[in-house]
């Protein structure tokens, strides 16, 4: 079956994401297009807006046929790990082609700048860059435009920097993938509502800052698919969404509980980083804290990382078998009439579950433990919501995949 895979995380689903859906389904009208997406917390290092049940349903009902939750293990890493853990499980579970959106749409182009990217000489450029103190985002861009001049208006744009992890992790594991980069309108990072194309960052900012309930579902329904805007309306008036203060606290929590040694074990935690870390801990808050621990090396995304690394208690050895391993299994988060004979064929080379208590009840090993973070990451991101009523744990197992009849 003609697959294409996409790779997302829908914090929260908007119109641009949409857009995507739909010109694929324009483009392709006969392939089934799977989403893996991150789950109950994010690449950013925080838990996602709203939950992943939820997020699930709104990209069915809007041009997705599948969505299959990434495992935190990889939705948590940096880009590089992210991007490598999902390519190959929408390669394990059947996906032939990949879809991103990106700045450019020359597949040739990105594929040639990350194949130059795994050259010895911008390797070892980069390696240098990141010794004398650069970002590792900074220090790859610098490496390859030094070696490849013409890739700079490429390199220096976020979702084609992403697309290129995408593309790397292709050309690294060998998989039989094509590439169908989609044009993306819009600023990425841009935190005010200022065009006709949102960014994540934006809407998060709007909903958790805006205390007028009714005038913020006016302002916010321009950037939602039209059949999502009375769920999503419900959601922002009761409340149902993660406060980020609050979550803020856990990480402040863990911080001050946790030892140097226990801190020395969790991913990421490297170079000594564990020794300053209970101090900054003892600020009144994590913004506090944050800019007390932010240096030339370590940027605000790698440090939140690391947080949600002491809140779900990752290890480094967990991260990097993870990662060695690869993904051992999906967990389907919803389907629509088309994916049914994706289903019924099982042409998968992981296990796609759909019942949750059975599979995390009798796995064992790395499958187990990583089984256990996805509902830790579910259970603490309900904890984070801010409507009390709202906070009940356990949803990994009573939650039934959504089934869409379209």
């Amino acid at each position: 079956m003609n697959c294409i895979g996409i790779v997302t995380e829908y914090n929260p689903f908007h119109t641009g994401h949409a857009y995507q859906l739909n010109t694929l389904a324009e483009r392709y009208p006969d392939a089934l297009r799977i989403v893996v997406m991150s789950g109950s917390f994010v690449q950013r290092g925080e838990p996602a807006l709203f939950d992943k049940f939820t997020r699930a349903r709104w990209a069915l009902l809007n041009g997705a046929h599948a969505v299959i939750e990434l495992p935190t293990v990889y939705a948590t890493a940096n880009a590089e790990r992210f991007a490598a853990g999902a390519v190959r499980l929408l390669h394990q579970l059947g996906a032939r082609a990949l879809s991103f959106g990106s700045e450019t749409n020359n597949a040739a182009l990105l594929q040639k700048i990350a194949a130059k990217s795994s050259d010895k000489a911008v390797q070892e450029a980069c390696r240098q860059a990141m010794k004398n103190g650069e970002f590792y985002g900074t220090a790859l861009r610098q490496a390859i435009i030094a070696q490849y001049p013409e890739a700079a208006p490429i390199v220096n744009q976020p979702n084609a920097l992403l697309g290129l992890e995408y593309t790397k992790a292709i050309q690294t594991y060998g998989l039989n993938m094509n590439l169908i980069p989609v044009k993306r309108e819009g600023e990425h990072h841009n935190d005010e509502l200022t065009t006709d194309w949102p960014s994540g960052s934006a809407l998060r900012r709007q909903i958790r800052t805006n205390d007028n309930k009714d005038h913020l579902s006016k302002t916010l329904a321009p950037y939602l698919p039209a059949n999502i805007i009375a769920d999503c309306q419900e959601k922002i008036l009761f409340n149902d969404y993660t406060e980020i203060e609050r979550y803020h606290d856990f990480i402040l929590y863990e911080s001050r509980k946790l030892s140097a040694t226990q801190l020395a074990s969790l991913a990421d935690f490297n170079e000594g980083l564990h020794q300053v870390w209970p101090s900054a801990g003892q600020k009144e808050s994590w913004t506090s804290a944050l800019d007390s621990l932010k240096s030339k090396r370590y940027s605000y995304a790698r440090l939140n990382r690391m947080a949600t690394y002491t809140v779900l208690g990752i290890s480094r050895r967990l991260q990097d078998e993870a990662h060695e391993t690869g993904p051992q299994y999906g967990r389907l988060l919803g389907f629509t009439d088309a994916a049914r004979p994706w289903l019924q064929r099982k042409e998968f080379d992981v296990p796609l579950i759909q019942k949750w208590a059975p599979f995390v009840n009798t796995a064992t090993g790395l499958t187990a433990e990583m089984a256990t973070l996805d509902q830790k990451a579910t259970d603490i991101q309900k904890l984070c919501i801010k409507n009390a009523s709202n906070r009940k744990g356990g949803e990994d197992f009573y939650f039934t995949p959504w089934y869409i009849k379209k």
